[in-house]
Protein backbone atom coordinates (compact mmCIF):
# COMPACT_ATOMS: atom_id res chain seq x y z
CA UNK A 1 0.00 0.00 0.00
CA UNK A 2 2.60 2.35 0.68
CA UNK A 3 4.42 1.47 -2.86
CA UNK A 4 0.82 2.38 -4.00
CA UNK A 5 1.12 5.35 -2.94
CA UNK A 6 4.21 5.98 -4.19
CA UNK A 7 3.56 5.04 -7.30
CA UNK A 8 1.28 7.84 -7.90
CA UNK A 9 3.20 10.86 -6.45
CA UNK A 10 5.76 9.17 -9.41
CA UNK A 11 2.84 9.09 -11.96
CA UNK A 12 2.24 13.14 -10.92
CA UNK A 13 6.42 13.55 -11.10
CA UNK A 14 6.68 11.89 -14.20
CA UNK A 15 3.79 13.31 -16.52
CA UNK A 16 5.35 17.09 -14.57
CA UNK A 17 8.77 15.96 -16.38
CA UNK A 18 7.37 14.99 -19.69
CA UNK A 19 5.04 18.10 -20.16
CA UNK A 20 7.48 20.68 -18.88
CA UNK A 21 10.86 18.99 -20.73
CA UNK A 22 11.52 22.30 -22.63
CA UNK A 23 11.98 23.90 -19.20
CA UNK A 24 15.91 24.70 -17.99
CA UNK A 25 16.53 22.28 -15.25
CA UNK A 26 17.12 24.84 -12.04
CA UNK A 27 13.49 25.91 -12.65
CA UNK A 28 12.42 22.60 -13.47
CA UNK A 29 14.03 21.89 -9.78
CA UNK A 30 11.78 24.89 -8.68
CA UNK A 31 9.07 23.33 -9.88
CA UNK A 32 9.27 20.52 -8.21
CA UNK A 33 10.66 21.46 -5.04
CA UNK A 34 6.67 23.63 -4.86
CA UNK A 35 4.93 20.11 -5.36
CA UNK A 36 7.50 18.21 -3.20
CA UNK A 37 6.35 20.54 -0.43
CA UNK A 38 2.57 20.93 -1.33
CA UNK A 39 2.73 17.04 -1.03
CA UNK A 40 4.36 16.62 2.17
CA UNK A 41 2.32 19.70 3.93
CA UNK A 42 -0.72 17.07 2.60
CA UNK A 43 0.24 13.87 3.53
CA UNK A 44 1.62 15.38 7.19
CA UNK A 45 -1.72 16.98 7.48
CA UNK A 46 -3.57 13.58 7.11
CA UNK A 47 -0.98 11.48 8.95
CA UNK A 48 -0.86 14.05 11.79
CA UNK A 49 -4.84 14.41 11.75
CA UNK A 50 -5.28 10.11 11.82
CA UNK A 51 -3.41 9.49 14.70
CA UNK A 52 -5.52 11.70 16.89
CA UNK A 53 -8.66 10.60 15.12
CA UNK A 54 -7.55 7.00 15.48
CA UNK A 55 -7.79 6.97 19.35
CA UNK A 56 -11.34 9.02 19.32
CA UNK A 57 -12.86 6.75 16.35
CA UNK A 58 -10.83 3.78 16.24
CA UNK A 59 -10.71 3.55 12.49
CA UNK A 60 -8.31 4.93 10.66
CA UNK A 61 -8.68 8.08 8.35
CA UNK A 62 -11.16 7.83 5.43
CA UNK A 63 -13.88 10.65 3.62
CA UNK A 64 -15.44 11.15 7.08
CA UNK A 65 -13.86 14.52 8.16
CA UNK A 66 -14.20 15.31 4.97
CA UNK A 67 -17.93 15.60 5.61
CA UNK A 68 -17.71 17.40 8.98
CA UNK A 69 -16.01 20.11 7.57
CA UNK A 70 -18.96 21.37 5.28
CA UNK A 71 -19.82 23.33 8.81
CA UNK A 72 -15.83 23.85 10.33
CA UNK A 73 -17.15 25.79 13.17
CA UNK A 74 -18.86 22.85 14.70
CA UNK A 75 -16.36 20.19 13.63
CA UNK A 76 -13.68 22.51 14.99
CA UNK A 77 -15.75 22.47 18.36
CA UNK A 78 -14.46 19.18 19.21
CA UNK A 79 -10.84 19.92 19.51
CA UNK A 80 -9.63 21.40 22.64
CA UNK A 81 -7.20 24.44 21.82
CA UNK A 82 -3.69 22.43 22.94
CA UNK A 83 -4.71 19.64 21.01
CA UNK A 84 -5.09 21.96 18.01
CA UNK A 85 -1.86 24.18 19.06
CA UNK A 86 0.08 20.66 19.25
CA UNK A 87 -1.49 19.41 15.48
CA UNK A 88 0.03 23.25 14.41
CA UNK A 89 3.50 22.77 15.76
CA UNK A 90 4.07 18.92 14.93
CA UNK A 91 2.70 19.63 10.81
CA UNK A 92 4.97 22.90 10.78
CA UNK A 93 8.16 21.26 12.33
CA UNK A 94 7.82 18.04 10.46
CA UNK A 95 7.06 19.86 6.83
CA UNK A 96 10.16 21.37 7.34
CA UNK A 97 12.07 18.51 8.54
CA UNK A 98 11.42 16.66 5.91
CA UNK A 99 11.14 19.29 3.16
CA UNK A 100 14.89 20.14 4.39
CA UNK A 101 15.91 16.38 3.86
CA UNK A 102 14.07 16.42 0.47
CA UNK A 103 16.43 19.78 -0.27
CA UNK A 104 19.69 18.38 1.32
CA UNK A 105 19.95 15.20 -0.57
CA UNK A 106 17.14 14.83 -3.48
CA UNK A 107 16.89 18.19 -5.18
CA UNK A 108 21.31 18.49 -5.67
CA UNK A 109 20.64 15.91 -8.43
CA UNK A 110 17.81 18.14 -10.46
CA UNK A 111 19.96 21.75 -10.23
CA UNK A 112 23.35 19.38 -11.83
CA UNK A 113 21.25 17.64 -14.33
CA UNK A 114 21.63 18.53 -18.23
CA UNK A 115 18.20 20.07 -19.81
CA UNK A 116 15.98 17.21 -21.12
CA UNK A 117 15.54 16.93 -24.82
CA UNK A 118 11.98 16.39 -26.64
CA UNK A 119 12.27 12.81 -27.38
CA UNK A 120 12.79 12.04 -23.23
CA UNK A 121 8.88 13.05 -23.08
CA UNK A 122 7.52 10.12 -24.39
CA UNK A 123 9.71 8.26 -22.42
CA UNK A 124 8.66 9.58 -19.54
CA UNK A 125 5.04 9.19 -20.22
CA UNK A 126 6.20 5.83 -20.61
CA UNK A 127 7.40 5.94 -17.32
CA UNK A 128 4.40 6.99 -15.87
CA UNK A 129 2.34 4.62 -17.47
CA UNK A 130 4.11 2.03 -15.62
CA UNK A 131 3.05 3.46 -12.25
CA UNK A 132 0.29 1.53 -12.62
CA UNK A 133 1.69 -1.56 -11.85
CA UNK A 134 2.36 -0.43 -8.16
CA UNK A 135 -0.67 1.53 -7.84
CA UNK A 136 -3.08 -1.19 -8.74
CA UNK A 137 -0.69 -3.27 -6.33
CA UNK A 138 0.78 -5.47 -8.72
CA UNK A 139 -0.43 -7.76 -11.73
CA UNK A 140 -3.51 -9.73 -10.31
CA UNK A 141 -6.94 -9.46 -10.81
CA UNK A 142 -8.16 -7.49 -8.01
CA UNK A 143 -6.50 -3.88 -7.84
CA UNK A 144 -5.25 -2.63 -3.83
CA UNK A 145 -8.28 -2.43 -1.61
CA UNK A 146 -7.99 -1.79 2.21
CA UNK A 147 -8.77 -5.73 2.39
CA UNK A 148 -5.93 -6.41 0.32
CA UNK A 149 -3.22 -5.38 3.55
CA UNK A 150 -5.38 -7.22 6.19
CA UNK A 151 -3.51 -10.03 7.86
CA UNK A 152 -4.21 -10.66 11.46
CA UNK A 153 -7.18 -11.89 13.95
CA UNK A 154 -5.88 -8.65 15.59
CA UNK A 155 -8.17 -5.50 14.26
CA UNK A 156 -5.55 -3.31 15.60
CA UNK A 157 -2.87 -4.83 13.15
CA UNK A 158 -4.84 -4.74 10.13
CA UNK A 159 -5.87 -1.05 10.96
CA UNK A 160 -1.77 -0.55 11.49
CA UNK A 161 -0.57 -2.09 8.18
CA UNK A 162 -3.06 0.49 6.02
CA UNK A 163 -1.24 3.45 4.62
CA UNK A 164 -3.65 6.83 5.91
CA UNK A 165 -3.13 8.78 3.37
CA UNK A 166 -3.76 6.13 0.51
CA UNK A 167 -7.06 5.36 2.85
CA UNK A 168 -8.25 8.84 2.98
CA UNK A 169 -7.73 8.80 -0.92
CA UNK A 170 -9.45 5.21 -1.37
CA UNK A 171 -12.36 6.37 0.58
CA UNK A 172 -12.75 10.19 -1.13
CA UNK A 173 -13.01 8.35 -4.00
CA UNK A 174 -15.75 6.01 -3.20
CA UNK A 175 -17.73 8.90 -0.79
CA UNK A 176 -19.30 9.49 -4.10
CA UNK A 177 -21.91 7.14 -4.15
CA UNK A 178 -23.84 4.95 -1.98
CA UNK A 179 -24.68 2.12 -4.02
CA UNK A 180 -21.77 0.06 -2.22
CA UNK A 181 -22.94 -3.42 -1.93
CA UNK A 182 -21.21 -5.84 0.32
CA UNK A 183 -21.26 -9.98 -0.64
CA UNK A 184 -24.18 -11.72 1.70
CA UNK A 185 -22.80 -14.85 2.78
CA UNK A 186 -26.73 -16.46 2.80
CA UNK A 187 -28.72 -17.55 -0.43
CA UNK A 188 -31.16 -15.06 -0.95
CA UNK A 189 -34.03 -17.30 -0.85
CA UNK A 190 -33.25 -18.38 2.59
CA UNK A 191 -32.31 -14.27 3.37
CA UNK A 192 -35.58 -13.18 2.47
CA UNK A 193 -37.51 -15.89 4.53
CA UNK A 194 -35.41 -15.58 7.02
CA UNK A 195 -35.77 -11.90 7.51
CA UNK A 196 -39.81 -12.29 7.17
CA UNK A 197 -39.66 -14.45 10.34
CA UNK A 198 -37.46 -11.78 12.03
CA UNK A 199 -39.55 -8.86 11.69
CA UNK A 200 -43.16 -10.98 12.46
CA UNK A 201 -44.90 -9.60 15.17
CA UNK A 202 -48.43 -10.29 16.23
CA UNK A 203 -50.85 -8.49 18.45
CA UNK A 204 -49.17 -5.53 20.63
CA UNK A 205 -49.23 -5.02 24.47
CA UNK A 206 -50.43 -2.13 25.40
CA UNK A 207 -48.55 0.44 28.21
CA UNK A 208 -50.23 4.01 27.20
CA UNK A 209 -53.57 4.64 28.32
CA UNK A 210 -54.35 6.81 25.54
CA UNK A 211 -53.31 6.35 21.69
CA UNK A 212 -53.19 10.31 21.65
CA UNK A 213 -50.53 11.43 23.86
CA UNK A 214 -48.12 13.72 23.46
CA UNK A 215 -45.15 12.93 22.67
CA UNK A 216 -41.65 14.05 23.89
CA UNK A 217 -38.45 11.96 22.84
CA UNK A 218 -34.83 13.55 24.38
CA UNK A 219 -32.15 12.06 22.82
CA UNK A 220 -29.71 12.33 25.11
CA UNK A 221 -25.40 12.61 23.39
CA UNK A 222 -23.27 10.26 24.22
CA UNK A 223 -25.22 8.42 27.02
CA UNK A 224 -23.65 5.10 26.68
CA UNK A 225 -25.24 1.97 29.13
CA UNK A 226 -21.95 2.32 30.30
CA UNK A 227 -22.74 5.24 32.22
CA UNK A 228 -26.35 4.21 33.63
CA UNK A 229 -26.42 2.43 36.73
CA UNK A 230 -29.08 -0.06 36.56
CA UNK A 231 -28.06 -0.95 33.05
CA UNK A 232 -24.34 -2.30 34.74
CA UNK A 233 -22.45 0.92 34.00
CA UNK A 234 -21.18 3.47 36.94
CA UNK A 235 -23.65 4.00 39.96
CA UNK A 236 -22.56 7.96 40.28
CA UNK A 237 -22.51 9.61 36.62
CA UNK A 238 -26.72 9.92 36.22
CA UNK A 239 -28.42 9.31 39.15
CA UNK A 240 -31.38 11.18 37.31
CA UNK A 241 -31.22 8.97 34.83
CA UNK A 242 -31.31 5.85 37.30
CA UNK A 243 -33.82 7.07 39.67
CA UNK A 244 -36.25 7.75 36.37
CA UNK A 245 -35.87 4.12 35.05
CA UNK A 246 -37.21 2.73 38.10
CA UNK A 247 -40.38 5.10 37.80
CA UNK A 248 -41.12 4.18 33.82
CA UNK A 249 -40.37 1.31 31.50
CA UNK A 250 -36.86 0.21 31.45
CA UNK A 251 -35.86 -1.30 28.11
CA UNK A 252 -32.30 -2.97 29.41
CA UNK A 253 -30.98 -4.67 26.17
CA UNK A 254 -31.34 -1.37 23.55
CA UNK A 255 -28.76 -1.22 21.52
CA UNK A 256 -27.82 2.48 18.96
CA UNK A 257 -27.43 1.53 15.50
CA UNK A 258 -24.27 3.16 14.74
CA UNK A 259 -21.86 5.30 16.52
CA UNK A 260 -22.46 8.94 14.82
CA UNK A 261 -24.93 11.32 16.23
CA UNK A 262 -26.11 11.76 12.46
CA UNK A 263 -26.91 8.20 12.23
CA UNK A 264 -28.66 8.25 15.73
CA UNK A 265 -30.76 11.18 14.51
CA UNK A 266 -31.80 8.66 11.59
CA UNK A 267 -32.35 5.49 13.28
CA UNK A 268 -34.81 6.71 15.84
CA UNK A 269 -37.15 8.99 13.75
CA UNK A 270 -37.29 6.73 10.81
CA UNK A 271 -36.22 3.25 12.23
CA UNK A 272 -33.40 3.14 9.37
CA UNK A 273 -30.17 1.34 10.64
CA UNK A 274 -26.51 2.90 10.35
CA UNK A 275 -24.62 2.02 7.45
CA UNK A 276 -20.93 0.38 7.83
CA UNK A 277 -19.99 3.23 5.17
CA UNK A 278 -20.85 7.17 5.15
CA UNK A 279 -24.52 8.06 6.99
CA UNK A 280 -27.20 8.34 4.86
CA UNK A 281 -28.05 11.59 6.10
CA UNK A 282 -25.59 13.55 4.42
CA UNK A 283 -27.64 12.32 0.79
CA UNK A 284 -30.67 13.84 0.63
CA UNK A 285 -31.82 12.19 -2.07
CA UNK A 286 -31.35 9.11 -0.12
CA UNK A 287 -33.03 10.82 3.40
CA UNK A 288 -35.33 12.37 1.88
CA UNK A 289 -37.59 9.01 0.91
CA UNK A 290 -37.01 8.01 4.48
CA UNK A 291 -40.43 7.81 6.62
CA UNK A 292 -40.40 9.27 10.31
CA UNK A 293 -42.14 9.61 13.64
CA UNK A 294 -42.42 13.20 13.03
CA UNK A 295 -44.07 12.87 9.59
CA UNK A 296 -46.79 10.40 10.17
CA UNK A 297 -47.80 12.04 13.64
CA UNK A 298 -47.65 15.56 11.82
CA UNK A 299 -50.09 13.85 9.25
CA UNK A 300 -52.22 12.91 12.02
CA UNK A 301 -52.58 16.54 13.29
CA UNK A 302 -49.83 16.75 15.64
CA UNK A 303 -47.71 20.31 16.28
CA UNK A 304 -44.31 19.30 15.80
CA UNK A 305 -40.59 20.90 16.57
CA UNK A 306 -36.99 19.97 17.32
CA UNK A 307 -35.49 21.61 20.15
CA UNK A 308 -31.39 21.45 19.80
CA UNK A 309 -28.80 24.33 21.43
CA UNK A 310 -25.97 24.35 18.50
CA UNK A 311 -26.39 24.23 14.72
CA UNK A 312 -28.19 21.66 12.67
CA UNK A 313 -26.47 22.35 9.59
CA UNK A 314 -23.42 20.37 10.63
CA UNK A 315 -23.59 16.74 8.94
CA UNK A 316 -26.41 18.12 6.93
CA UNK A 317 -29.40 17.66 9.78
CA UNK A 318 -31.40 20.31 8.70
CA UNK A 319 -32.23 19.13 5.31
CA UNK A 320 -33.28 16.02 7.20
CA UNK A 321 -35.48 17.66 9.97
CA UNK A 322 -37.18 19.75 7.43
CA UNK A 323 -38.04 16.34 5.52
CA UNK A 324 -39.00 14.68 8.52
CA UNK A 325 -42.20 17.62 8.98
CA UNK A 326 -41.01 19.55 12.19
CA UNK A 327 -42.39 22.81 11.82
CA UNK A 328 -40.41 24.44 13.97
CA UNK A 329 -36.42 24.22 14.85
CA UNK A 330 -35.34 25.92 17.56
CA UNK A 331 -31.35 26.49 17.46
CA UNK A 332 -28.69 28.32 18.62
CA UNK A 333 -29.98 31.30 16.76
CA UNK A 334 -33.25 31.30 19.13
CA UNK A 335 -31.18 32.40 22.25
CA UNK A 336 -29.33 35.30 23.19
CA UNK A 337 -26.00 35.32 22.57
CA UNK A 338 -24.36 35.37 25.85
CA UNK A 339 -25.73 31.74 26.14
CA UNK A 340 -23.74 30.10 23.70
CA UNK A 341 -20.77 29.72 26.30
CA UNK A 342 -19.96 26.03 24.50
CA UNK A 343 -18.80 25.46 21.67
CA UNK A 344 -20.65 23.74 20.34
CA UNK A 345 -23.84 26.22 21.07
CA UNK A 346 -26.35 26.35 23.79
CA UNK A 347 -26.02 24.86 27.03
CA UNK A 348 -28.80 22.20 28.00
CA UNK A 349 -29.94 23.85 31.25
CA UNK A 350 -31.04 26.47 28.94
CA UNK A 351 -32.49 24.70 26.06
CA UNK A 352 -34.62 22.53 28.37
CA UNK A 353 -35.85 25.84 30.11
CA UNK A 354 -37.10 27.39 26.95
CA UNK A 355 -38.60 23.73 25.94
CA UNK A 356 -40.71 23.63 29.20
CA UNK A 357 -41.64 27.07 28.63
CA UNK A 358 -42.77 26.33 24.91
CA UNK A 359 -44.81 23.28 26.01
CA UNK A 360 -46.53 25.20 28.29
CA UNK A 361 -48.21 27.17 25.71
CA UNK A 362 -48.44 24.24 22.96
CA UNK A 363 -50.94 23.35 20.95
CA UNK A 364 -51.97 19.89 21.98
CA UNK A 365 -51.34 16.95 20.86
CA UNK A 366 -47.67 17.73 20.12
CA UNK A 367 -44.53 16.04 19.09
CA UNK A 368 -41.31 17.16 20.11
CA UNK A 369 -37.88 15.97 20.07
CA UNK A 370 -34.85 17.64 22.43
CA UNK A 371 -31.52 16.71 20.94
CA UNK A 372 -29.48 17.43 24.52
CA UNK A 373 -25.32 18.22 23.37
CA UNK A 374 -23.25 19.24 27.10
CA UNK A 375 -22.25 15.92 26.88
CA UNK A 376 -20.45 15.72 23.83
CA UNK A 377 -16.94 16.75 23.38
CA UNK A 378 -14.97 19.01 24.21
CA UNK A 379 -17.04 18.16 27.33
CA UNK A 380 -17.23 21.64 28.43
CA UNK A 381 -20.03 22.37 30.88
CA UNK A 382 -20.89 25.77 32.89
CA UNK A 383 -20.96 23.92 36.17
CA UNK A 384 -18.05 22.56 38.89
CA UNK A 385 -16.92 19.03 37.38
CA UNK A 386 -18.36 16.28 39.73
CA UNK A 387 -15.12 13.95 38.76
CA UNK A 388 -11.86 15.80 39.88
CA UNK A 389 -9.19 15.60 37.22
CA UNK A 390 -8.15 16.85 33.74
CA UNK A 391 -8.06 13.34 32.14
CA UNK A 392 -10.80 13.21 29.13
CA UNK A 393 -12.70 9.97 30.52
CA UNK A 394 -13.23 12.24 34.12
CA UNK A 395 -14.45 15.55 32.15
CA UNK A 396 -16.72 13.08 30.00
CA UNK A 397 -18.05 11.70 32.81
CA UNK A 398 -18.86 15.18 34.62
CA UNK A 399 -20.41 16.32 31.25
CA UNK A 400 -22.92 13.15 31.78
CA UNK A 401 -23.33 14.42 34.97
CA UNK A 402 -24.03 17.89 34.68
CA UNK A 403 -26.35 16.72 31.32
CA UNK A 404 -28.06 14.22 33.85
CA UNK A 405 -28.84 17.22 36.37
CA UNK A 406 -30.45 19.20 33.24
CA UNK A 407 -32.75 16.27 32.86
CA UNK A 408 -33.59 15.90 36.55
CA UNK A 409 -34.73 19.36 37.19
CA UNK A 410 -36.30 19.36 33.82
CA UNK A 411 -38.68 15.84 34.51
CA UNK A 412 -39.15 17.64 38.18
CA UNK A 413 -40.58 20.85 36.74
CA UNK A 414 -42.47 18.86 34.17
CA UNK A 415 -44.20 16.19 36.49
CA UNK A 416 -45.83 19.69 38.16
CA UNK A 417 -47.78 20.94 34.91
CA UNK A 418 -51.26 19.72 33.64
CA UNK A 419 -50.02 18.71 30.00
CA UNK A 420 -47.56 15.60 31.49
CA UNK A 421 -50.50 13.49 32.48
CA UNK A 422 -51.23 13.29 29.36
CA UNK A 423 -47.59 12.87 27.91
CA UNK A 424 -45.36 9.87 27.13
CA UNK A 425 -41.66 11.28 27.60
CA UNK A 426 -38.99 9.18 25.70
CA UNK A 427 -35.71 9.14 26.89
CA UNK A 428 -33.50 7.44 24.49
CA UNK A 429 -28.99 8.09 23.70
CA UNK A 430 -28.12 8.47 20.73
CA UNK A 431 -24.63 6.66 20.58
CA UNK A 432 -22.76 5.54 23.02
CA UNK A 433 -18.89 6.15 23.69
CA UNK A 434 -15.74 4.41 24.08
CA UNK A 435 -15.31 5.85 27.50
CA UNK A 436 -14.88 4.52 30.06
CA UNK A 437 -12.84 1.68 29.19
CA UNK A 438 -11.80 2.99 25.78
CA UNK A 439 -13.13 0.13 23.70
CA UNK A 440 -12.46 -0.45 20.28
CA UNK A 441 -14.98 1.02 17.53
CA UNK A 442 -16.72 -2.52 17.17
CA UNK A 443 -16.62 -3.15 20.64
CA UNK A 444 -20.71 -4.32 21.52
CA UNK A 445 -20.38 -2.70 24.93
CA UNK A 446 -20.02 0.25 23.43
CA UNK A 447 -23.73 0.40 21.61
CA UNK A 448 -25.50 -0.53 24.64
CA UNK A 449 -27.47 2.68 25.25
CA UNK A 450 -30.88 3.44 27.78
CA UNK A 451 -34.41 3.75 26.95
CA UNK A 452 -36.92 4.47 29.17
CA UNK A 453 -40.66 5.42 28.74
CA UNK A 454 -42.49 7.76 31.40
CA UNK A 455 -44.65 10.77 32.28
CA UNK A 456 -48.26 10.64 32.75
CA UNK A 457 -49.35 8.63 29.26
CA UNK A 458 -47.73 5.27 30.41
CA UNK A 459 -50.11 3.31 32.10
CA UNK A 460 -48.01 0.34 33.27
CA UNK A 461 -46.31 0.64 36.47
CA UNK A 462 -42.13 0.51 37.15
CA UNK A 463 -41.40 -2.24 34.68
CA UNK A 464 -38.33 -3.60 33.02
CA UNK A 465 -37.84 -5.20 29.29
CA UNK A 466 -35.49 -7.57 28.79
CA UNK A 467 -35.84 -7.72 25.23
CA UNK A 468 -33.12 -6.98 23.04
CA UNK A 469 -34.23 -4.40 20.43
CA UNK A 470 -32.66 -1.45 18.62
CA UNK A 471 -32.79 2.13 18.48
CA UNK A 472 -34.56 1.84 15.07
CA UNK A 473 -37.22 -0.22 16.90
CA UNK A 474 -38.67 2.82 18.54
CA UNK A 475 -40.51 3.57 15.35
CA UNK A 476 -42.96 0.81 14.89
CA UNK A 477 -43.08 0.73 18.64
CA UNK A 478 -44.08 3.87 18.98
CA UNK A 479 -46.58 3.69 16.20
CA UNK A 480 -48.11 0.35 17.21
CA UNK A 481 -49.09 2.01 20.56
CA UNK A 482 -50.87 4.24 18.83
CA UNK A 483 -52.95 1.88 16.54
CA UNK A 484 -51.59 3.69 13.78
CA UNK A 485 -49.74 1.60 10.96
CA UNK A 486 -46.22 1.14 10.41
CA UNK A 487 -45.65 -0.95 7.80
CA UNK A 488 -42.93 1.90 5.71
CA UNK A 489 -40.72 1.45 8.54
CA UNK A 490 -39.74 -1.95 6.72
CA UNK A 491 -36.76 -2.73 9.31
CA UNK A 492 -38.20 -1.15 12.90
CA UNK A 493 -40.12 -4.19 14.82
CA UNK A 494 -43.05 -3.98 17.50
CA UNK A 495 -40.63 -4.82 20.49
CA UNK A 496 -44.39 -4.95 23.11
CA UNK A 497 -45.84 -7.22 20.91
CA UNK A 498 -46.62 -10.47 22.76
CA UNK A 499 -44.47 -12.56 20.04
CA UNK A 500 -41.30 -10.80 18.55
CA UNK A 501 -37.83 -11.97 17.77
CA UNK A 502 -35.35 -10.34 20.23
CA UNK A 503 -32.46 -8.68 18.61
CA UNK A 504 -30.35 -6.01 17.31
CA UNK A 505 -28.03 -4.68 14.59
CA UNK A 506 -25.08 -2.19 14.26
CA UNK A 507 -22.79 -1.04 12.36
CA UNK A 508 -19.30 0.55 12.80
CA UNK A 509 -16.87 2.01 9.50
CA UNK A 510 -16.59 -1.23 6.93
CA UNK A 511 -18.12 -3.67 9.67
CA UNK A 512 -21.59 -4.91 11.56
CA UNK A 513 -22.42 -6.47 14.55
CA UNK A 514 -25.74 -8.35 15.54
CA UNK A 515 -26.56 -9.44 19.11
CA UNK A 516 -29.81 -11.37 20.47
CA UNK A 517 -30.79 -12.68 24.31
CA UNK A 518 -27.73 -15.01 23.87
CA UNK A 519 -25.65 -14.55 20.71
CA UNK A 520 -22.98 -11.98 19.90
CA UNK A 521 -21.70 -11.82 16.73
CA UNK A 522 -18.92 -8.68 14.80
CA UNK A 523 -18.25 -8.95 10.71
CA UNK A 524 -15.59 -7.30 9.23
CA UNK A 525 -16.49 -6.21 5.95
CA UNK A 526 -13.41 -5.44 4.53
CA UNK A 527 -11.19 -8.69 6.20
CA UNK A 528 -14.30 -10.27 5.68
CA UNK A 529 -14.11 -12.32 9.07
CA UNK A 530 -15.68 -12.32 12.22
CA UNK A 531 -13.98 -9.86 14.76
CA UNK A 532 -16.11 -11.61 17.42
CA UNK A 533 -18.45 -14.60 17.94
CA UNK A 534 -19.80 -15.77 20.81
CA UNK A 535 -23.21 -17.71 22.10
CA UNK A 536 -24.84 -20.76 22.26
CA UNK A 537 -26.82 -20.94 18.86
CA UNK A 538 -23.61 -18.89 16.62
CA UNK A 539 -24.68 -21.02 13.03
CA UNK A 540 -28.47 -19.76 13.79
CA UNK A 541 -27.49 -16.27 14.49
CA UNK A 542 -25.02 -15.77 11.87
CA UNK A 543 -28.02 -17.06 9.08
CA UNK A 544 -30.07 -14.15 11.21
CA UNK A 545 -27.47 -11.36 11.37
CA UNK A 546 -26.90 -12.04 7.51
CA UNK A 547 -30.51 -12.13 6.85
CA UNK A 548 -31.26 -8.88 8.32
CA UNK A 549 -28.33 -6.99 6.49
CA UNK A 550 -29.01 -8.42 3.35
CA UNK A 551 -32.58 -7.20 3.92
CA UNK A 552 -30.94 -3.68 4.83
CA UNK A 553 -28.84 -3.70 1.58
CA UNK A 554 -32.03 -3.83 -0.32
CA UNK A 555 -33.72 -0.99 0.97
CA UNK A 556 -31.25 1.07 1.32
CA UNK A 557 -30.06 0.18 -2.98
CA UNK A 558 -33.92 1.26 -3.40
CA UNK A 559 -34.36 4.32 -1.84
Amino acid sequence: MDTSLAGYILLLTFLLLALFFWVYPRTLSKIISALTAMLLLVINTVAISDMELYRNWGFRIDATPLLYLETPKEAMASVKTPMLILFVVLLAAITYLTHFAYRKWVAKGFEQAKPLKWWHSPIMLFIAATMIIPIRGGFGIAPMNPGKVYFSQNNFCNHAALNPVWNMMYSVSKSGSMSKKYNVELDKDIAHQRFGELMHADSTTYVLNTNRPNILIILLESFGAKLVGPLGGLPNVTPNLNRLASEGILFSRTTASGDRSDKGIIAVLSGFPAQPTQSVIKYPTKSNKLPTISEVLYNQGYSTAFYYGGDPDFANIRSFLYHAKFQRLITQDDFPKNYRNSKWGVHDEHVFNYLLNDIDSAKTPFFKMFFTLSSHEPFEIPAKPKFKGNTEVEQFLSSAYYADSCLGDFIIKAQQREWFKNTLIVLIADHGHRHPANHPNWEPLKFGIPMVWLGGAVESKPKVITTTCSQTDLAATLLAQLDLPHSQFALSKNILANKVTPFAYFAFNEGFGYVNQTDTLVYDLVGKKYIKQTGVKINETKTDAWAFFNAYQEVFSNL
